[in-house]
């Protein structure tokens, strides 16, 4: 039976003794590759017990995890730094360089999320309006403005404003007070002659927010019926109108 052959006690010269050769030219890997295949060996129990390895083995090991550390760290550094880099030349060397950052992709990609968000961006947003025919639900926002104003191009619609205006606004004149509670008070500090009246009352400002409560709370009660649905920019209705509204829409 042939005699296997086994770890000498060190390494011969690394150059010229491994798979691919990626370092033969690297002073540091000639000079740590047999101290890395000494190492290994004594890891495995050298003297006591005989490793039936060569250097070329242990070599072809050390140049194998080099590579693949480098390359580990090269994913990272790519990643960290696509953003910075995307757009330079294809002939760039960025090899053992320090990477100046850039906020130009940045900026580009928070314009997309802005535009998304509806908080800036660099689309231009477009406002129009339909009206909304008896006895008819559904309307094809494509061919009322894409096709018609937008020459046929894509557009996506981001809000639909279909509700009626703020309830701050629906007040019933509140300067008048009629039927609030407060003329009798005015009248009993003898206001009441005194036009508007209620230019000398002072109300708390919770008595504002509680009418825009209640006006709130009966439209979502007594309307809660009146909605929209928006698929592939088909608006759908609800209910179906027996009377002409308008619903204004802003588009991409």
């Amino acid at each position: 039976m042939a005699q296997q052959p086994i770890w000498p006690g060190s390494g011969s010269a690394a150059s010229g003794s491994t798979p691919f050769g990626l370092y033969d030219i690297d002073s540091e890997f000639q000079t740590e590759a047999p101290q890395f295949a000494k190492w290994c060996a004594q890891r495995l129990g050298y003297p006591i017990m005989a490793v039936e390895l060569q250097d070329t083995q242990f070599y072809a090991c050390f140049e194998e995890s080099i590579s693949e550390y480098s390359a580990q760290v090269n994913q990272f550094n790519i990643k960290d730094n696509l953003l910075s880099l995307q757009g330079q030349p294809t002939s760039s060397n960025f090899t053992h360089k320090r990477i100046s950052r850039t906020m130009g992709e940045t900026i580009k990609l928070s314009k997309q999320y802005g535009t998304e968000a509806g908080v800036g961006g660099d689309v231009d947003l477009k406002k129009g309006s339909i009206s909304v025919v008896s006895g008819s639900q559904e309307y094809d926002l494509n061919a009322t403005f894409a096709e018609a104003s937008e020459s046929g191009k894509a557009i996506e619609v981001k809000r639909v404003y279909y509700e009626s205006t703020p309830a701050m606004q629906r007040f019933f004149d509140p300067y008048a007070t009629t039927g609030y509670g407060t003329m009798n008070m005015v009248e009993g500090f003898g206001f009441g002659d005194y036009s508007p009246a209620v230019s000398f009352t002072l109300m708390p400002l919770f008595e504002d927010l509680l009418r825009v409560q209640a006006i709130e709370l009966n439209d979502s009660i007594r309307k809660s019926a009146y909605s929209f649905t928006l698929t592939n920019n088909k608006l759908r209705v609800f209910p179906i109108q027996n009377q002409i509204k308008h619903f204004t829409l802003i588009t991409l």
